[in-house]
């Protein structure tokens, strides 16, 4: 029977309003500074990857590689404010100074206590306490790559004593400061643009960086040694601006927090894997000293009754507590 007059249209509009509606499909800028090939790339594939198969293609992930919204300071920023989506970089320590605490050398002793302690209930405390003063939204913790290790000239690193007096180079952070005084190093802070040269003309002896950059940027052919000295590794937080998240309906948000929760838990392997085939790349190029080769007990010796009270002075009783649970999870 024909619907007809305001009965009809009135039952039209209880039809129209009884069928659920799409949702509208969004698309999240991710910017980093990493270049095609790095571990903040490796990492933004997969995760897009992830998301786009649990929203069912309609989230999407557009990704700026290479620094081409900004370094890593003005990306956070951009994410803190809103004028951009999301980004992979490092612990926002400019804005939440207690935060460079976690980059220190020597905290993880391996990639597995890293992941163990950011998949816990301690690790998911840190993030909310982290969340709240960073004002932003935090999907996942991961590292940067793996382990940074240190290159060197004319000296071979297998325990703390070979480090006495060398200067090397530091990205500009406290903590590694602090480690690097530690063990009796000289650090000089050098930016990372600018550090083929200077090892290369003898201003620092050495550097520590994961084995991806020492690759890309070629520092193995101004280097003589690389040791796997575990000196840290260095969280990158893969967060998302407020204004974005907000821009989710509740499906697609479950969907972002799967694919996140899935690549923290895939991309440490991938991280390992990838490091062997590098190191791979450049055995014949530069002395490789391996982990059986290093007194390791002598660092984390130094670690302990050194470093350790060292950084708690540096950084106070916020990032005391969380140095402590870090340590507890070892």
């Amino acid at each position: 029977m024909k619907i007809s007059g305001k009965l009809g249209l009135a039952a039209a509009f209880v039809v129209a309003t009884s069928v659920p509606t799409m949702a509208d499909d969004v698309t999240i800028r991710l910017g980093h500074v990493g270049a095609p090939v790095s571990p903040q790339q490796t990492i933004a594939d997969l995760f897009g990857e992830k998301v786009s198969e649990y929203s069912d293609g309609s989230v999407s992930i557009q990704i700026f590689d290479s620094g081409t919204l900004g370094n890593e300071r003005q990306l956070q920023e951009s994410v803190r404010s809103g004028t951009l989506d999301m980004t992979i970089a490092g612990t926002f320590s400019y804005f939440v100074p207690w935060a460079g605490v976690l980059e220190a050398p020597l905290l993880y002793s391996s990639l597995d206590h890293f992941t163990t302690f950011y998949g816990s209930e301690d690790g998911r405390a840190l993030m909310e306490a982290f969340e709240a003063e960073a004002e932003v939204k935090t999907l996942f913790v991961v590292p940067h790559g793996g382990f940074r290790y240190i290159t060197m000239n004319d000296v071979e690193v297998t325990s703390p004593e070979d480090l006495q007096g060398v200067r090397i180079r530091n990205p500009n952070v406290p903590s590694f400061n602090v480690m690097a005084e530690s063990v009796g190093a000289v650090p000089t802070p050098i930016d990372f643009s600018e550090l083929y040269v200077a090892l290369q003309r003898g201003v620092v002896q050495g550097q520590h960086n994961p084995v991806g950059n020492i690759v890309g940027a070629r520092l193995y052919e101004v280097q003589d040694s690389l040791s796997m000295v575990p000196w840290g590794i260095s969280p990158h937080m893969v967060s998302m601006s407020e204004q974005a998240w907000e821009r989710l309906d509740e499906d697609q948000q479950t969907a972002v927090e799967r694919a996140a929760a899935e690549t923290a838990m895939e991309y440490p392997a991938i991280a390992v894997e990838e490091e062997a085939e590098l190191l791979a790349q450049i055995e014949d190029e530069i002395t490789i000293i391996r982990p059986e080769q290093i007194d390791l007990d002598s660092f984390v010796a130094v670690f302990s009754d050194t470093g350790l009270p060292a950084l708690k002075s540096e950084y106070g009783e916020e990032a005391s507590n969380w140095l402590d649970a870090i340590e507890a999870a070892r």
